[in-house]
């Protein structure tokens, strides 16, 4: 299995923590960065034998709107309990959406896992574990990638116009999943280019273009979050060229809704805030 694209400092902690596996591995990054293609690549290198859990709803995979029940856990616990010939690899992706229930019962495998059985736990939000449980696991935190390693992998895509890879560095430079992702499925594309669209006239229209900006995401979380993040890395481009104390204060409000809507707070309020 080849190994996945992943920033030199972050190859350099893989190749050690690959000679001597941790029982449990904390996988870390931003979303995009390519963690369950990492987590899939690490866990055959130590065995042929890996299960991994994701996120369901109605008993299918969900990964947009799916947790990872107790029951879940429940059941990966009982076939822990099976006997093996060699190492087993269980992998947890999305990590974060384990309920608080699925947290405690993921925590008895944690300290009960048998012999010859490893973990890995994918999340992009850590915060969202247990303590009891990040402190029982060895960190691995995947950074973007340079840009010399964005450029290669956009030479790759064989992403040639010069407008489209300006694009796709706005909206994905450094994440090689996200970057494939754009490339590969040009729906995706349109809806993520409408979206910086939308960050820009959040941050630049006319007030009453702004409300109408902010009632179109005021029932999806996940595209409000996506256009404070978009909004916030314009910001962070006009600062570098030009620093200006007006344009950080908007960043820290544009980071503080992101925060709250993550934390499941009221998004039409949240997103009002920022225009009136």
């Amino acid at each position: 299995m080849t190994q996945p694209l992943i920033h030199p400092t972050s190859e350099l902690t893989l190749t050690h923590l690959l000679r001597d596996m941790p029982q449990s591995l904390l996988l870390t990054g931003a979303v995009g960065v390519g963690l369950g293609t990492v987590a899939d690549y690490i866990a055959h290198q130590v065995s042929n034998e890996v299960i991994t859990v994701l996120p369901e709803k109605d008993e299918k995979v969900d990964i947009d709107k799916g947790t990872i029940s107790v029951d879940s856990i429940r059941r990966l616990y009982m076939q822990t309990r099976t006997k093996q010939t060699g190492n087993r690899v269980i992998v947890i992706d999305y990590a974060e959406r384990m309920a608080h229930t699925a947290q405690n019962a993921f925590l008895k495998l944690l300290e009960e896992p048998g012999e010859g059985t490893y973990f890995i736990l994918a999340t992009h939000t850590p915060s969202k574990l247990l303590p009891t449980i990040t402190s029982r696991t060895q960190d691995l935190e995947l950074r973007l990638l340079t840009r010399a390693q964005t450029d290669t992998l956009l030479d790759k895509l064989h992403i040639t116009d010069a407008q489209k890879r300006t694009q796709l560095l706005f909206m994905a430079d450094g994440r090689p999943a996200e970057l494939t992702r754009l490339v590969s499925n040009e729906e995706y594309f349109e809806t993520r280019s409408a979206i910086v669209r939308d960050a820009r006239d959040l941050l630049q229209a006319p007030t009453y273009k702004k409300l109408v900006v902010a009632h179109k995401y005021k029932d999806d979380r996940e595209g409000a979050l996506l256009l404070l993040t978009d909004a916030a890395s314009i910001l962070r481009k006009s600062i570098s060229a030009k620093p200006q104390e007006s344009l950080i204060a908007q960043i820290d409000s544009l980071l503080y809704a992101h925060k709250q809507i993550q934390a499941n707070g009221n998004i039409r309020l949240c997103l009002a805030r920022l225009v009136v």
